[in-house]
């Protein structure tokens, strides 16, 4: 994360910012500095120091982001008012009293001030307050929604300056239990990088925070009570895929091991009726196909309503939205048991907004579509059909750069959908640093190739290890290409806990990218639009 603002850099961006004329002959921030804009005179000199979209004013007092070398702040800038101490108003008020941090004087008789505050979670809580937009809220009734999953906390302003053109709603912190623990990092950690960024950006429409994958009820409050609005409840666990193949004979030896109210009730419910979904989709059950779905997903939909019901007693009704995860399987989901899980979830009055079935070929990491787009098309209209008769949004997981469908996608679901990336704006995070520091991202590439075993064990990913460049034949200029390699994006994307954790490539990395933070920002801005446009997503008029 960024560091924070030492006494000596405070006193040095004061210094600074007067000359420059951020800060006026009394000692306040001069308001023409938030309208200030690209191209304008002094821009480049005065976005040196501060993030001009980020001045806002509240009541008397000017925030906005201050910046010094790769370093920032939160600053609230005042004049002393005497006025305010000849009525006696209440000192609690006053943001300078409620934030924690150093209060300088912004010119020699004192009555300018400015309190420079640290990043950290209690600042952003009493932020979220004062500027309810940069608190996260419920998506449920947003058409397309996008999740940009940001493992190093500084990525969100090149995510929200695309998404300022686009009619998609941004899940910024969106964060799994794994990647926390690979990361360092916490769900605090999270949602305050999101909260800054989105103050930074100035970007008033909603957004949303999901605790990812989330397996636990526990994990579940948690995220909630720290102020996610969004849960991916991740069922995987308890999805008995040894049923899938076993042979008729035993599984009805199985099946009948269930509760008997629970077997008589989904029979009543499923066999000798026709469910038709669509104009072109009509399911019907059989008895062993109902029975080995039953097998299968029962105790998984148990789990899911556990999750819901914690989630319900920490944040209450229409507060969160409530995906369900059935995803994480070895084997796609079929028509039939999509229906028998979203119909059985609803009646224990679980109200999804999304889901993620199992789609048919594969959704790898970091890598496009592996499969037939044509059967996939085939097979995605049928889940889609059945989400719009449940009223959700069908959800793609490791949704990062699968261009070969996107398109189908877009079109299918008449622009209604959920789409996770992650891995992919940390790649982009490495092409920034391929091309800007060559050496850096040489110890980078040794590092993903040493650590790729270990790595490996908490992600499914086929990279052919034979297909990585030797990187000591490559010229300086040639770097970035490595990033168009398929089996090089696979190791480099799921390695990066393994980077993270040591401290000196750690320290590296995000020294690198502070010194070109505008650049990385640009490639997420270009990268992510790219998905946008590909998905068909409307353009802001």
């Amino acid at each position: 994360m960024y560091e924070n603002f030492t006494m000596e850099d405070s006193e040095r961006w004061i210094e600074e910012a007067r000359k420059i004329g951020i800060i006026g002959e009394e000692g306040g921030i001069e308001k023409s500095v938030g309208r200030i804009n690209e191209g304008d005179n002094d821009y480049e000199e005065i976005y040196r120091l501060i993030y001009p979209r980020s001045v806002q004013g509240k009541g008397n007092r000017t925030f906005a982001i201050l910046k010094l070398e790769g370093k920032r702040a939160l600053g609230i800038f005042g004049i002393k008012d005497k006025s305010e101490e000849a009525t006696g108003k209440s000192r609690k008020a006053d943001p300078m009293e409620v934030f924690a941090g150093n209060l300088y004087s912004t010119d020699k008789s004192g009555t300018g001030k400015l309190l420079v505050c640290p990043l950290t979670h209690e600042n952003a809580e009493e932020l979220r307050k004062i500027f309810p937009y940069t608190a996260p809220s419920s998506l449920s009734d947003r058409s397309i929604t996008f999740g940009v999953g940001d493992r190093l906390g500084i990525a969100s302003p090149g995510h929200l300056r695309i998404f300022n053109r686009y009619e998609a709603s941004p899940v910024l912190a969106q964060q799994s239990v794994r990647e926390l623990n690979l990361t360092g990092r916490n769900y605090k950690d999270v949602l305050d990088a999101a909260t800054w960024a989105v103050f930074q950006e100035n970007y008033r429409k909603p957004w949303g925070a999901d605790g990812d994958h989330l397996k636990t009820e526990d994990w579940v409050e948690t995220a909630l009570s720290i102020g996610f609005t969004m849960l991916t409840a991740d069922v995987s666990d308890y999805i008995h895929g040894e049923y899938k193949d076993m042979a008729p004979g035993e599984m009805e030896k199985a099946y009948k091991q269930l509760d008997d109210a629970y077997r008589k009730e989904i029979e009543k419910r499923y066999l000798g009726h026709s469910f038709e979904i669509s104009k072109s989709l009509t399911l019907t059950f059989q008895r062993e196909e109902l029975e080995r779905i039953a097998l299968i997903y029962h105790e998984a939909i148990d789990h899911a309503s556990l999750l819901y019901e914690r989630a319900m007693k920490t944040k209450g009704k229409g507060k969160f939205d409530f995906e369900l995860s059935i995803d994480e399987t070895e084997t796609p989901t079929t028509p039939h048991a999509h229906y028998f899980i979203a119909d059985q979830v609803l009646l224990k009055g679980v109200e999804i907004s999304s889901m993620a079935p199992r789609f048919v070929g594969e959704f790898q990491k970091a890598i496009d579509y592996i499969g037939d787009p044509e059967k996939f098309e085939t097979s995605f209209r049928e889940h889609v059909d059945i989400a719009k008769h449940f009223g959700y949004r069908i959800s793609v997981h490791s949704g990062s750069d699968k261009f070969k469908v996107f398109p189908i996608i877009g079109r299918i679901t008449g622009g209604r959908f959920h789409i996770k990336t992650a891995g992919t704006n940390w790649l982009e995070a490495l092409r920034v640093i391929a091309r800007t520091e060559p050496e850096l991202f040489r110890k980078i590439f040794d590092f993903a190739k040493k650590s790729y075993k270990k790595a490996r064990e908490y992600y499914h990913v086929t990279p052919n290890l034979g297909n990585l460049p030797d990187i000591k034949l490559l010229a300086d200029g040639q770097l970035p290409n490595i990033l168009e390699n398929p089996d090089a994006r696979q190791v480099l994307h799921i390695t990066y806990g393994e980077m993270l954790k040591d401290g000196e490539l750690n320290g590296e990395i995000y020294r690198s990218l502070y010194n070109h933070i505008e650049e990385y920002w640009d490639e997420l801005e270009r990268h992510i639009g790219r998905h946008l446009k590909s998905l068909h997503v409307p353009v802001k008029t």
